[in-house]
């Protein structure tokens, strides 16, 4: 899709329209004079397997049934700026790690992904087809972590272990000696209120026996005279002889009542200071409940769970000795499938190297150097050794990886994202991008304007990788060179008017005459003539 017009015709604003549901700085001078907002609105539609899908579920946005997303932005005159996606308000940093996925922009703006070095391993990785041996090499390295973190919740510092281990068996030694049983203090404080009232409770017993037997007269007596005085009468008519059948059940209860009381008090275990004897025995158990348990039961079962830790820390020492033997052989494992996919990635990177120079070349950048420099994380705090250097290990393995470039016969290779920004740049990542074709997962690339300071040859050489990139990839590209209009699938003119008073920005789609005569006008200018025509109708068969 190649955007072309008269300059000042307002390509930019599409370019800044898709950087603002990009993530761009939102400003206010974008709104139209009258307007309270700007409102921009993107669709994306996503192939399955998408990595935007992930980020999209880790944000909490909904995508399920979806092929996909829609992006709005939201400026308002008062400066703020909201962001939507699917519906959703997120954040313009979230926003961000989104599109990135999705979109490139080069020329001014600052949206290539491969100026970021954080994604120059994963671009290396897609490119050499590693998955086998990074998957490999990650699922050691869980293994290592997981170790490691098993390791560190048995590790702790002598000094507190000790401290708690003493904790631990003061707590179950005072528990032991204590020789608790389960419902312990419901019979103590029982027997307590006895003795507490031991007086009471002799004085109402022999009160009570004194009425019911031994007194006179006493209530037995009573009885025996009514039974004998009914008994004489009894065979007279059978209903008394019910009356004393009733007595004489009343006699029993008496006599085995008086007995029972008798032998209560009997029964009493009075001795001097056993009361105090049980008031402290009941404070102590008090006191193991108030620190340990809110009963008997749970005091008990903290004693045998001091009992277990004590063990497990006692034990710590060998249990930290096999898992650091299992973690030895584990992380010589992971260093040697980092080393084996190191090797991977150096092999991929040369290839890659090569064939992003022979894009340089075609493309008419025949000084510049490319290369992978590809390096192991030194650090003090290194799990592995390797020739007297200790290097970190990270889910990615050993290496660090940034593509370095060098435009000039004589300079040194510098990081790519010290190359100075402009139509060089541009064509640096087109190079890269049509090497790595599938493996990166942009899928819409926009080129503004990177033909500045090009022609000829080069700008053809431009224009037909961008038509191959297009194979596969959205492509879309704002351009003054008719040798890259010519190679467009579509051609969209972007023009002003007026309207109402008013300027704005119209598009067209050209087709067939139009088409030709607006590469005609990038040949000529605006006075075309027929040889222009000619020339540009040459140039779009040619396509």
């Amino acid at each position: 899709n190649v955007l072309s017009g008269e300059t000042g015709a307002g390509k930019s604003i599409i370019v800044d329209a898709l950087g603002l549901i990009l993530g761009d700085k939102a400003r206010t001078s974008l709104i139209r004079t009258g307007a309270d907002t700007c409102v921009v609105e993107g669709r994306f539609t996503l192939a399955p397997g998408h990595p935007v899908y992930r980020v999209l579920e880790e944000s909490g946005i909904d995508c399920s049934g979806r092929d996909e997303m829609v992006i709005r932005r939201i400026i308002s005159t008062a400066g703020t700026s909201r962001s939507f996606v699917n519906g959703q308000q997120v954040g313009v940093r979230e926003l961000g790690g989104i599109t990135g996925l999705l979109v490139d922009i080069h020329g001014q703006h600052e949206h290539q992904s491969l100026l970021n070095v954080k994604n120059h391993l994963a671009l290396l990785d897609q490119y050499g087809d590693v998955d086998r041996e990074l998957n490999r090499y990650r699922e050691s390295y869980r293994r290592v972590r997981e170790l490691d973190e098993r390791i560190e919740q048995l590790t702790m510092d002598e000094r507190e272990k000790e401290r708690r281990m003493d904790i631990l068996r003061h707590a179950a030694s005072e528990i032991q000696r204590a020789e608790l049983r389960e419902g312990e203090d419901e019979e103590l404080e029982q027997e307590y209120r006895v003795l507490k009232n031991y007086e009471r409770l002799v004085t109402a017993v022999g009160g009570a026996y004194d009425l019911l037997r031994a007194g006179e007269p006493s209530a037995a007596g009573l009885l025996e005279q009514a039974i004998g005085q009914v008994g004489g009468i009894s065979e007279v008519a059978g209903d008394i002889r019910r009356i004393l059948e009733d007595l004489e059940s009343a006699r029993a209860v008496i006599d085995d009542s008086a007995h029972t009381l008798q032998s209560y008090v009997e029964g009493i275990d009075y001795e001097p200071g056993k009361i105090d004897r049980i008031q402290g025995r009941i404070e102590l158990i008090k006191g193991l409940k108030k620190k340990y348990g809110d009963t008997i039961g749970q005091v008990l079962r903290y004693r045998g769970q001091c009992e277990r830790e004590l063990e497990e820390l006692e034990s710590n020492e060998e249990s930290i000795r096999v898992l650091s033997e299992q973690r030895s052989r584990e992380l010589e494992r992971a260093q040697s499938l980092a080393v084996e996919l190191s090797a991977q990635r150096r092999v991929a990177a040369r290839t890659l190297a090569e064939s992003v120079m022979g894009e340089l070349s075609y493309l008419h950048l025949d000084k510049a150097r490319f290369a992978v420099r590809i390096q192991y994380r030194e650090s003090e705090e290194g799990q592995v050794t390797i020739d007297g250097k200790r290097y970190r290990l990270t889910g990615s393995g050993l290496d660090a990886v940034e593509f370095m470039i060098s435009t000039n016969v004589g300079e040194p290779l510098m990081p790519l994202r010290n190359v100075a920004s402009g139509g060089e740049l541009s064509r640096i990542m087109l190079a890269i991008k049509t090497v790595l074709g599938n493996a990166d997962p942009i899928v819409t690339f926009v080129f503004d304007e990177i033909d500045a300071g090009i022609g000829g040859k080069t700008a053809w050489a431009v224009g037909v990788r961008m038509r191959d990139m297009a194979a596969a990839k959205q492509v879309l590209c704002v351009t003054h060179q008719a040798q890259i209009a010519s190679r467009a699938d579509r051609n969209i003119h972007v023009s002003k008017a007026g309207r109402d008073g008013r300027t704005v920005t119209e598009v067209t789609v050209l087709e067939g005459a139009a088409r030709v005569r607006e590469v005609a006008r990038m040949i000529s200018g605006e006075r075309i003539s027929e040889a222009a025509l000619r020339q540009a109708a040459q140039m779009i068969a040619a396509k």
